[in-house]
């Protein structure tokens, strides 16, 4: 091969890496919202959901779960609460999902009962329609990651009054 062929096919070559690289998606790294947002407000709940004491063979990892978390904003724009009112045994997990208004997304204020599950890996999960969520506790803080149809979004919250959450006991 001569010296001119050899040119030519080191500079195909060139071309053909340079115009892989720049095909590859560039992804942004995503940094999770390390503070609450203490001016979000969602909805106000008229009936009263009571956060229950945990029977006594409930895991203490599946019960520091409870609580009315808030102040959270989903990529620190979409205010979010989560009271979380039963956890079992088994990890399943009763809750309170409410969001503010938001109207880049035009979404209403709401308030809905879910149902979630704590998995061996310690996070709580659900979904609705095809919002999957993901939560865990880390340290006083409930980290939440949500994606679906409005991509992959973050938010921190924190126990509504502080670190105290008051429990009722449950009714039998």
């Amino acid at each position: 091969m001569g010296v001119a062929m050899r040119g030519i096919a080191i500079l195909v070559a060139a071309g053909v890496l340079v115009s892989a690289c720049a095909s590859q998606p560039k992804v942004a790294a995503y940094k999770v919202p390390d503070t609450v947002r203490t001016d979000c407000y969602t909805v106000d709940l008229f009936d009263n959901f009571p956060i229950e004491e945990p029977a006594p063979d409930v895991p203490a990892e599946y019960s520091k779960f409870l609580g009315d978390w808030a102040y959270g904003a989903w990529d620190n724009k979409w205010c979010h609460d989560l009271r979380i009112t039963k956890v079992h045994r088994d990890g399943r997990v009763e809750m309170i999902d409410m969001h503010a208004p938001y109207a880049p997304f035009a979404q209403p204020a709401t308030a809905f009962k879910r149902v979630g599950r704590i998995g061996e890996d310690g996070k709580l999960r659900f979904a609705h329609g095809v919002e999957r969520r993901t939560y865990e506790v880390v340290g006083d803080k409930l980290v939440g990651t949500r994606s679906g149809l409005y991509g992959d979004l973050h938010a921190v919250l924190a126990q509504r009054g502080g670190n105290g959450i008051k429990i009722a006991k449950a009714k039998n």
